[in-house]
């Protein structure tokens, strides 16, 4: 279950809402970060290991089951491809299965660290 009511949640929605709107913005409007493509992987799989460790910060206030944990990994593994879908359809952005990849490798070590440090 997904409390509406905690912080940790409307966190993880603003993330992933953050991540949505960068992948329907036309590579043009981006160009602030120009200087950052020699790093795409590195900031992919940092940008998914942030979501993976939020998502598990916001499910962890319940105790964390196996069918959770089904989810959390399907997760984990359609929504690159879902943002690389994304950017396949805005104006002057490329998608990439390399770049699905590791989002999928970063969400999957975000959400393993998160579960490891288990403070609540």
């Amino acid at each position: 279950m997904i409390y509406l009511k905690s912080i940790r949640t409307w966190i993880f929605i603003i993330y992933v809402l953050l991540v949505i709107s960068l992948s329907l913005t036309p590579g043009p409007q981006l160009n602030m970060f120009s200087n950052l493509w020699k790093y795409d992987k590195f900031i992919h799989f940092i940008e998914y290991f942030g979501l993976g460790f939020l998502l598990v910060n916001m499910l962890i206030l319940e105790p964390v089951n196996n069918k959770r944990i089904k989810y959390l990994i399907l997760f984990l593994l359609l929504f690159p491809v879902f943002d690389e879908l994304l950017q396949h359809y805005t104006p002057t952005r490329i998608s990439d299965i390399q770049d699905a990849i590791i989002d999928i490798i970063g969400g999957l070590c975000g959400s393993y660290v998160r579960n490891i440090f288990h403070v609540s």
